[in-house]
């Protein structure tokens, strides 16, 4: 069983699963970071699989247990990279490892391009780095991004049922129902009438008003100092393998290994994940 906890920043609280009581801010950290519209429930049975090693998966902001944004707000990737900025300061951790699937992988990353004295290593699964577009799409990327905005503006239709919700994920996912369920339940709250309601802020499905370009993202990976190590699954998404491969030189110096699974590999080969980053995790330490 993981432990609650309550991580107040100086800017929004966010809530986390850890593996132990307190943390011990001396001790090697895994801080984990999920995928979009997922939560920390998502790497629960991986942080079981590696009790060695105090562990710290934390729901973005606006996902899970965590507080919104601010009204008005929005979800940049740089703020949530500030936000992880902060998780480190605030925990006053010294040696942290970075787990991020997806979304929270793509955050660990622009974070490791700040070249963060605590950084011991990072493990990403499923991605490849940021998405990027080309900057002829500048204008009709704005568009798109006002117009989910004007569209996030309507009230929220909130869930009849949790059988309804989790069968709409699995339709769209790799999730199992069991997988789909656990991920759901942390992002779920029942009102006093006993009705379900959406935890998870509706400003997270609006549109990004800009993408960075190739050469922006390119620029955040190469400036990634610290050890790395990129999980895939055997069937993954498409556009990760077709970006790794057109980001090979980013990445001609990272172990790869591959695993069979899809993008929500990490559920579904937890064990043999958890044995492969046990391996890398003294290399990172001591490197």
């Amino acid at each position: 069983m993981l432990n609650e906890l309550k991580i107040r920043l100086p800017h929004i609280t966010l809530a986390a699963l850890s593996n132990t009581a307190s943390i011990d801010a001396e001790k090697p950290t895994l801080v984990f970071l999920h995928g979009f519209l997922d939560n920390a429930n998502s790497f629960e049975h991986l942080v079981s699989e590696l009790s060695h090693f105090q562990c710290i998966a934390v729901d973005m902001a606006g996902h899970g247990h965590s507080e919104h944004r601010s009204a008005g707000a929005h979800y940049h990737l740089s703020d949530y990279a500030y936000d992880l900025h902060q998780i480190i300061k605030v925990l006053q951790l010294e040696q942290v490892i970075l787990v991020g699937h997806s979304l929270g992988a793509i955050v660990c990353s622009i974070f490791a391009a700040t070249q963060a004295k605590e950084l011991r290593g990072f493990i990403a699964i499923e991605s490849c780095g940021p998405l990027s577009a080309p900057d002829e799409t500048t204008s009709e990327q704005l568009n798109t991004c006002f117009v989910s905005r004007d569209k996030a503006q309507s009230p929220i239709k909130h869930p009849k049922n949790m059988a309804s919700i989790v069968k709409a994920r699995c339709l769209i996912s790799d999730l199992t129902n069991a997988q789909a369920t656990s991920i759901l339940t942390r992002n779920i709250q029942t009102d006093e009438s006993g009705q379900l309601r959406w935890r998870t802020d509706k400003q997270l499905r609006t549109a990004s008003a800009f993408r960075m370009t190739e050469p922006q993202a390119n620029n955040i990976l190469k400036n990634i100092r610290c050890p790395r190590l990129l999980i895939l699954g055997n069937q993954g998404f498409e556009k990760v393998k077709k970006g790794l491969e057109a980001r090979k030189e980013a990445f001609h110096k990272v172990p790869v290994v591959r695993f069979e699974g899809g993008h929500h590999v990490h559920m579904s080969a937890n064990k043999a994940i958890s044995s492969t980053i046990l391996e890398y995790i003294p290399a990172f330490i001591s490197g």
